[in-house]
């Protein structure tokens, strides 16, 4: 068998290191290599900056949030209105502004207004925390002005979207209250005795089981 090269006469492998290759390479490059360091650090510089200012932009706004609840909930709703607007314009970016626009429809349902309520839910129906929630507060919006198949329409689509939340009990209980109020017997009926088969053990089902003539099963021990 031949022998190596190298080790027959004597001399070290003479094959170029990586780090001699890569030493070589920035010698030949060295404009491009700085300008690129430049803006790596000009980069991570920039994330810094953005992640603490976005982090004291979300702190300030749930801040102003707890703050404009707190106005409403002492009565103060043109205050509290302001506020929440507020919290919208300036603090839009920030995961405080759907649960802004989702408090404005509260106190507007609270007063009565549901047409207006309804318009602020429907803008945050797809927020990732918040969208559950308004879904099923546009449904309550629409059964409170007399819109029976909208109400119906909105708790429908709340359970597609939303089979496992822990609303679900209450928005197949409102869907059956609004087939029942539109003369829908036969599916109010079969609402109610989905909703005792889902939930069975639960105050839910003892009410979908009156509702459908049946005892109540006893309670267990």
């Amino acid at each position: 068998m031949p022998e190596n090269t190298w080790i027959a006469s004597g001399q070290p492998d003479t094959a170029p290191a990586k780090t001699d290759l890569a030493l070589a390479w920035i010698k030949a490059h060295r404009e491009t290599f700085i300008g690129s360091v430049v803006i790596l650090l000009a980069a991570a510089l920039f994330a810094v900056y953005f992640f603490i200012h976005y982090r004291g932009l979300r702190e300030t706004a749930w801040k102003n949030l707890f703050v404009a609840q707190q106005i409403g909930y002492q009565g103060d709703i043109p205050k509290a209105q302001e506020q929440l607007a507020a919290i919208e314009r300036s603090y839009g970016s920030t995961s405080a502004a759907p649960y802004a626009t989702l408090t404005k429809g509260d106190i507007l349902f609270a007063q009565g207004k549901f047409k207006e309520a309804g318009e602020e839910y429907a803008k945050v129906t797809t927020a990732r925390d918040v969208g559950p929630f308004a879904v099923y507060n546009l449904g309550k919006c629409k059964e409170a002005a007399g819109d029976l198949p909208g109400a119906q329409a909105q708790y429908a689509d709340f359970l597609s979207r939303n089979p496992e939340h822990f609303m679900a009990p209450e928005a197949h209980a409102s869907l059956a209250r609004t087939q029942e109020l539109a003369g829908a017997k036969d599916l109010a009926k079969t609402t109610y005795e989905k909703i005792a088969l889902l939930y069975p053990d639960t105050s839910w089902a003892g009410m979908a089981k009156a509702r459908l003539g049946q005892a109540p099963a006893p309670a267990k021990k």
